[in-house]
């Protein structure tokens, strides 16, 4: 009988299925993956920590949002300013709006949303800058303004970050200001549209943002805890 020649693998491949399996642990589907990311997270930030060089990585475990993996990750901090040591640029962004797309009203971990805020609050601590380094459109405006909580007063943190965001995208618009493109004046526009409805209590989200990104859901029903496995020690 012929001898089977053994398979020969290639680094590449092998740090590829690897990648894979990391990949499927840091969506966080079932409790030992989420487990593992915990492990993970607490690695992260007590060995490297967050550096310009690794946050990526950091954004995957913030876009899962597992309540468990971002308290791990948080340590008790302000979630506002996590992201904080990290100069902004126009990936961040856009993976933050992308967060903010995905992630529904009221059905993420408020920590999580509380770290991109924070980004997006000292991006547009300039607006003109934040805009040159993401160019938003409308839908990121909506999908921005859709996490507020009318059922909460602006003074709540959730609610306050945002709207001084909105404020913020709103002034590009100022008298001030160079005279802005369409596309500019669209952006700038609904920001301040969204942020009147909310403050004024006679109004309703629904009237500046569409209903489909309005329809609410509850992070508290889907969350998964961590399983810790058997250990045979």
């Amino acid at each position: 009988m012929a001898e089977q020649q053994a398979p020969v693998w290639d680094p590449r491949e092998i740090d590829e299925l690897q990648l894979v399996y990391m990949k499927d642990l840091i969506r966080c589907k079932d409790g030992f993956s989420v487990f593992t990311s915990l492990a993970y997270a607490h690695y992260l930030v007590n060995n490297p920590g967050l550096t310009s060089d690794n946050y990526p990585v950091f954004f995957q475990l913030i876009e899962a949002a597992n309540r468990w993996v971002i308290d791990t990750l948080t340590g008790g901090k302000d979630p506002a300013r996590f992201l904080g040591n990290i100069q902004p640029n126009g990936w961040m962004l856009k993976e933050s709006f992308r967060f903010l797309t995905v992630w529904k009203s009221g059905g993420v971990y408020p920590i999580a949303l509380l770290m991109i805020l924070g980004l997006l609050y000292q991006s547009y601590s300039n607006p003109e800058e934040g805009y040159r380094m993401y160019t938003l459109n409308v839908n990121d405006v909506n999908n921005l303004g859709k996490h507020l909580d009318k059922s909460k007063d602006q003074m709540d943190p959730q609610n306050r970050i945002i709207l001084t965001i909105l404020d913020r995208i709103a002034s590009l618009i100022e008298p001030q200001r160079p005279a802005p493109t369409e596309a500019v004046r669209d952006v700038a526009l609904q920001a301040n549209n969204i942020r009147g409805k909310f403050l004024d209590m006679t109004k309703q989200l629904a009237e500046a943002i569409p209903d489909v990104l309005l329809v609410k859901e509850d992070f508290t029903a889907t969350e998964i805890p961590p399983k810790v496995p058997p250990l045979n020690i």
